[in-house]
């Protein structure tokens, strides 16, 4: 079931989420739920709060580049109660996007490469060594989960002359 992907300015985006104590089957469907909103709303990834629920919980699909140089996405991967660790100190600046804030992509500076230890929608736990794109989305994802937005990660400047829109949007979003 598709569900409403919360925007700008609600509160549950700025909480920092409780751990996943145990995978339910109201987990199992919640996960479920959250990939088909992820793929009808053309993301790449969603984390529990922007569908309204506070927990320790994000999926997303992978980047995979074939061989004619094309990208393609792969199935979906959960993370559950998830650790990121030692941060490259080598920083990249990528344009990052949110569902939960529509029309908006900015250039968002993260480290190259990140550690993931999580667990899978079995209760396995596994690890991953991660750089590029595929790092960032991690990163952007677990910030989901921690109560912090893309657009809290831009420079003064760019978010200064961004705040009336934000403003409007958290209205628009918000009623």
């Amino acid at each position: 079931m598709k569900l409403e992907i919360l925007g700008y300015g609600h509160p549950i985006l700025r909480k920092k989420c409780d751990p996943v104590e145990e995978i339910t089957d109201e987990i199992k469907k919640l996960v479920a739920d959250m990939i088909e909103t992820m793929d009808a709303a053309d993301g790449v990834g969603i984390a529990a709060p922007q569908v309204g629920r506070s927990i320790r919980l994000f999926v997303l699909r992978n980047y995979i580049e074939k061989e004619d140089g094309s990208m393609d996405l792969s199935p979906p991967i959960v993370y559950i109660n998830p650790k990121l660790t030692d941060p490259s100190s080598d920083m990249v600046e990528e344009v990052e996007g949110c569902l939960s804030i529509p029309g908006i992509k900015l250039k968002v500076l993260r480290p190259s490469s990140i550690n993931v230890e999580a667990m899978d929608l079995d209760g396995n736990i596994f690890f991953e060594k991660l750089e590029g794109y595929n790092a960032r989305v991690r990163m952007h994802e677990n910030d989901h989960i921690n109560g912090v937005l893309f657009v809290d990660r831009i420079d003064t400047v760019t978010k200064k002359k961004i705040e009336p829109i934000l403003k409007n949007l958290k209205k628009k979003l918000n009623g």
